[in-house]
C-alpha cells in the first residue's frame, strides 16, 4: 500500500515516504520517471532532506500484482485438517524474495522465487529455536515440512489463499478482513507490552476500542486519554484525543510522550497476531499491546 521506488540502477524496490510533486500514481502501473531532486535547507526533524519534482514520465506499463503479496496470511487448513490457532502465519515479500512469519512457536524466514510459468519455489528456511508445548511443536514441524523445499501454485479466492504443490497437496491461509480484526479487538483492554521494540512492564498503559461508536480510551503511561478513531483497510488514525493533566515522573513522562506522539501520527497501520495488537508507523513496529488478563 506504500509507494516503492528504485533509484537509477538499484536492483530492489524500497519504501518511499516522500512525495513527488506533480506526479499522480495510478494503481496497477509501474512507472519510469525523470525527477529533479533538490536538497532542502534546514529540514524538519521528521522530514526528508530532499524535495522531489516530476520532470517527465518516461514510461508507464501495466503490472499484475497478486493481492496476497505483502499481506499477513494465517494458516487455516493443513493436510486436510482445520487449524484453529492464530499463531501460524506467513507474509510473502517479492521485493526480497522471502516468505517469513511464525510457525507456531518460532519465527522463520524462507527464500522463495517465482518462475516464468507462475510456480513459486521455496528453499529450506532458517528460524529461531525456542521450545514450546508438544501440540505447538508438532504443528510447527508439520507446517514447515509442508512449506520448505517445495514448488507451489498460489491461488486466491476473496480472502482465502491456497498453496498447492505438484502432488495437489494444499496449505490454506486466510487473510483477516478489517471486520474480523475490529471484532476481535473490540471491548478488550489491550495492555502496552512493547514500545519502540523495547519490551517491559509499562504499568498502567493500555488502550480500549469501542468499535460501534468509533471511540477509543486508555492510559498513555501516566494520564488517561480518550477520543475517536477510524480505520480503512489496515490503516488506522486517531482523532480529537483529549487527556487528563496529571504531573508525571520522568520515566512515565517519557513513555507517555512517545505513546501520544505515535497515536497522533498520520501514517499508522495495524494488525493482530499471536494475540497481540500491533501498531506500525510506516514499516516500523512502534506499539505492541496484549490482552490484559
Amino acid at each position: 500500500k506504500c509507494m516503492q521506488v528504485k533509484l537509477c540502477n538499484e536492483k530492489q524496490y524500497n519504501l518511499f515516504y516522500d512525495k513527488i510533486e506533480g506526479f499522480n500514481y495510478e494503481k496497477g502501473y509501474e512507472y519510469k520517471l525523470k525527477v529533479k531532486r533538490t536538497e532542502v535547507a534546514n529540514p524538519a526533524a521528521d522530514a526528508s532532506k530532499y524535495k522531489y519534482e516530476l520532470k517527465r514520465v518516461i514510461s508507464k506499463k501495466a503490472v499484475v500484482v497478486e493481492s496476497f503479496v505483502n499481506q499477513k496470511m494465517f494458516l487455516s487448513k493443513l493436510n486436510g485438517k482445520n487449524i484453529e490457532t492464530k499463531n501460524v502465519y506467513v507474509t510473502l515479500d517479492l521485493n526480497t524474495n522471502t516468505l517469513y512469519g511464525n510457525s507456531g512457536c518460532n519465527r522463520f524466514n524462507i527464500a522463495i522465487e517465482k518462475d516464468k510459468k507462475g510456480w513459486y519455489h521455496t528453499k529450506s528456511g532458517i528460524g529461531t529455536l525456542m521450545a514450546c508445548d508438544e501440540a505447538a511443536m508438532k504443528l510447527e514441524q508439520e507446517f514447515m515440512t509442508a512449506l520448505q523445499d517445495k514448488k507451489f501454485k498460489i491461488k486466491q479466492t476473496e480472502n482465502k489463499v491456497v498453496f498447492e504443490n505438484q502432488n495437489k497437496e494444499t496449505i490454506v491461509f486466510s487473510i483477516p478482513t478489517t471486520h474480523d480484526i475490529l471484532s476481535f479487538i473490540d471491548g478488550k483492554n489491550w495492555k502496552l507490552i512493547q514500545l519502540e521494540n523495547v519490551s517491559m512492564d509499562y504499568d498502567k498503559a493500555f488502550i480500549t476500542f469501542d468499535v460501534k461508536n468509533n471511540r477509543v480510551n486508555g492510559n498513555a503511561g501516566c494520564n488517561n486519554f480518550f477520543g475517536g478513531f477510524s480505520v480503512k483497510e489496515d490503516k488506522i488514525s486517531f482523532s480529537q484525543l483529549g487527556m487528563t493533566r496529571m504531573a508525571c515522573p520522568n520515566e512515565k513522562g517519557d513513555v507517555e510522550n512517545k505513546v501520544v506522539k505515535y497515536l497522533n501520527a498520520m501514517d499508522l497501520r495495524f494488525d493482530v497476531a499471536d494475540q497481540t495488537l500491533n501498531i506500525y508507523q510506516g514499516d516500523r513496529l512502534v506499539l505492541m499491546f496484549a490482552i490484559s488478563q
